[in-house]
């Protein structure tokens, strides 16, 4: 008896103990499952000493948040009147009683400078007439009202606490509901709206999605199957490895992200391929066996390539722990995770409960999924040089829609047209105008209080505000410009060109106990802020912006302008997200078919195995190319989910394929007994899997839709090329090798 045989007879012996080792596992796991939360704080996808991220907690430590929920209040026959203010204000009142947001500005808030008679006085104006005036004057009013006056803006800015990124939504929720109790119409957005929609979407909308996808796979299983009990068994070995996996997760006190999100579904991947391939493999097993004969004999052929399976890929995952990125580098250590959880749970349940002869699949050699098989069988054998063309022909499409990927993230085109929030987005920016603010420090070791430079950055704001993409600026010299209007009687200010009427005007200003000029230059005053504000774009687009916005900067020497807030950082993220990936991936990828010429002792069989692995990848990213899916954070990662299951077929088929070999028989006989053998459970898993993960094409959020339809394209295409062109590739190599001879 092999050693394969060995362990499934001693699993099947000690079942009872195992069953209670099982149970355990599963209620500690379950304990530390409950411990799972949602986190996409900053923190988790840069290292630690990130140039990037210092740069943003800098930013935070001495500006404050700079994420801000922009209410937009919309009046057609305008704002600016005593009901509209008496709005303004009672909507600021309501978002400031939230718990979690630090303050609420508005143009019934925000201090303003004014003058007359020689006075000067900085201080906010209530006075719908005054407000009128100002317009177009004051950049402070012109970043809260719309030049038409029918749309104003309230400004609630988040906290900046360690908890705030697992905050945000219930922050949000309460927000949203303790304005619409004053102001039942108003719009909200911002990007943190925009992330809160996403996980609302992706937890709660979806969910009706995902479980009609699920029941589907369950309901094609049964069909393929032929019975409920061996579907049960499956969803069983699933539910576990999911659990097992999901606890550890939590008692490393980790969160689900955006990218680790695709774990579970690596276990239901690789979870129903084996399971399938071990039931199958037992139902086809003479009827006449002892029940442990047929497990032993069934289970121990599948049992080597299923282990090899986990081996090269958990080895392929665990390459992604290379990268630099904290996320990354847990997605790969836990898919590894993942993948032993799966190979464990399918060969402990399918080995104990496949000793019952109703916990097996019906199987019937004239049946339709064997009649699939046959003909794939006949035809890759029969004319495998036309099914390379073919092969070949679907490659080169496939790898010049590649060309054409755009390789971007936009968070809210994730939503429909018709979501709410992006509804409420696309309401702002067109009443009102582009409202997302972006950050920039102007920055000088000897500080930054100096005509020469205060002037420079005046000068940047007139030629920001020029360019199509920019609604309005903020900084210190709008202060400073008003200032010097006021107290000249010119209809335009200017920063003053000598040091001393320059400190006289910013003396004026700080001296007013409303002025808040810490909000604009940090203590050591070698630090000031420039908001503008763009509209809601992609990272790609806000990167060519901010580029397009630095150039038009023209400052002394010494002087360092550095983009800071969250878009730098948003920006960055998905630099770094997509590149680590596409990196890492690479690596992977040269790993597992490295460990597949070692397991099998041939590179011949790593070769051969490569058309096979590539071409579903290629075909994949080729249709994202070809049909305008971005490569982004919800999508990077469908690469890594084919090679999961790619790698799994590929190793099953050259397993069987060098078992009946040493059998004897031609090529053509060889291939084709062996398409014949592994292709029904390929076959099963392929078709359960990609018709139940179609069902995420209809989801309300374009992430999870784009998964579904991506993965069902992924595996359908993986079966063909394992089914297919790796038979078509063994004929035709052997052919070549005979004439060579």
């Amino acid at each position: 008896m092999n050693l394969a045989g060995r362990w499934i007879e001693s699993i099947v012996a000690g079942r009872m103990w195992w069953l209670a080792v099982m149970a355990v596992l599963t209620g500690v796991s379950l304990w530390g499952a409950s411990r799972v939360g949602v986190d996409n704080a900053v923190d988790i996808w840069f290292p630690a000493d990130d140039p990037a991220l210092a740069e943003y907690q800098g930013f935070l430590e001495t500006f404050g948040n700079d994420e801000v929920v922009v209410i937009g209040l919309h009046r057609p026959s305008g704002i600016l009147d005593e009901a509209g203010l008496a709005a303004v204000e009672a909507v600021g009142r309501a978002a400031g009683t939230v718990d979690g947001i630090a303050a609420v500005r508005s143009v019934v808030t925000e201090p303003v400078v004014r003058g007359g008679a020689g006075t000067v006085q900085v201080a906010p104006v209530t006075d719908p007439s005054e407000i009128r005036a100002l317009q177009g004057l004051d950049p402070s009013i012109d970043a809260l009202v719309s030049a038409d006056g029918t749309t104003a803006l309230v400004l609630a800015e988040m906290e900046v606490t360690d908890d705030i990124d697992s905050r945000r939504d219930a922050v949000l929720a309460e927000l949203q509901a303790s304005v619409r109790t004053v102001e039942p119409a108003a719009s909200f957005g911002g990007i943190g709206v925009v992330y809160a929609a996403l996980n609302q979407a992706s937890t709660r909308d979806a969910a009706g999605v995902i479980g009609a996808s699920y029941l589907l796979i369950v309901l094609l299983l049964r069909f393929l199957m032929g019975r409920w009990r061996p579907v049960l068994l499956t969803v069983a070995v699933v539910g576990l490895g999911a659990v097992w996996l999901m606890g550890l997760y939590g008692m490393s006190d980790r969160n689900i992200n955006m990218v680790t999100m695709v774990m579970p579904t690596l276990v239901l991947v690789i979870g129903v391929s084996d399971c399938v391939h071990m039931l199958v493999h037992v139902a086809a097993q003479p009827a006449d066996l002892p029940a442990i004969d047929r497990v032993r004999n069934g289970v121990g052929a599948v049992v080597w390539p299923c282990l090899f399976n986990t081996l090269t890929t958990a080895m392929g995952f665990l390459a992604l722990s290379t990268a630099s990125m904290p996320v990354v580098q847990d997605l790969g250590i836990f898919c590894a995770a993942a993948l032993v959880a799966a190979f464990v749970g399918s060969i402990l349940l399918c080995s104990i409960f496949a000793m019952v002869s109703s916990n097996l699949p019906v199987l019937s050699d004239g049946g339709r999924v064997q009649g699939v098989v046959d003909g794939m069988a006949r035809l890759s054998v029969t004319k495998p040089v036309p099914v390379l063309v073919a092969a070949a022909f679907v490659g080169l499409l496939s790898a010049w829609g590649v060309t054409r990927i755009e390789v971007d993230t936009y968070s809210i085109d994730f939503l429909y047209a018709d979501h709410p929030a992006r509804v409420d987005s696309d309401r702002l920016e067109h009443e009102f105008g582009p409202y997302t603010p972006m950050e920039f420090v102007v920055r000088h070791p000897d500080g930054v209080r100096d005509p020469a430079i205060l002037g420079a950055m005046a000068q940047w704001q007139d030629a920001m505000e020029s360019d199509p993409d920019v609604g309005w600026s903020r900084s210190m010299a709008d202060a400073i410009q008003n200032l010097d209007r006021i107290l000249t009687g010119r209809s335009a200010g200017a920063v003053p060109s000598d040091s001393a009427s320059l400190e006289q005007l910013l003396f004026l200003f700080e001296a007013d106990g409303d002025a808040d000029s810490a909000r604009w230059m940090n203590a050591t005053e070698t630090e000031t802020r420039v908001t503008v504000g763009v509209p809601m774009s992609s990272a790609r687009e806000f990167e060519t912006v901010m580029k397009r916005l630095l150039a038009k900067a023209s400052f002394p020497d010494g002087v360092e302008v550095q983009p800071s807030g969250y878009i730098p950082l948003y920006v960055q993220i998905m630099n770094h997200i997509v590149s680590s990936q596409l990196s890492s991936f690479a690596m992977a990828f040269t790993v597992i078919f490295a460990l597949i010429a070692l397991l099998f002792r041939s590179i011949r069989m790593a070769v051969l195995a490569v058309p096979a692995n590539l071409l579903p990848v290629l075909v994949t990213l080729g249709f994202m190319g070809l049909v305008g899916i971005r490569l982004d954070v919800a999508t990077v990662t469908i690469a890594a989910i084919v090679l999961g299951l790619v790698v799994d077929d590929t190793t099953q088929f050259l397993y069987r394929y060098r078992e009946v070999k040493k059998g004897g028989g031609d090529m053509v006989s060889v291939v084709g007994e062996t398409v014949r053998t592994v292709g029904r459970p390929m076959l099963i898993t392929s078709v359960v899997l990609a018709g139940g993960f179609s069902v995420l094409g209809i989801a309300a959020i374009k992430s999870v839709a784009y998964f579904g339809i991506l993965l069902a394209i992924a595996l359908l295409s993986a079966l063909l090329a394992d089914l297919m062109v790796v038979p078509a590739l063994l004929v035709v190599s052997d052919r070549a090798g005979a004439r060579r001879a």
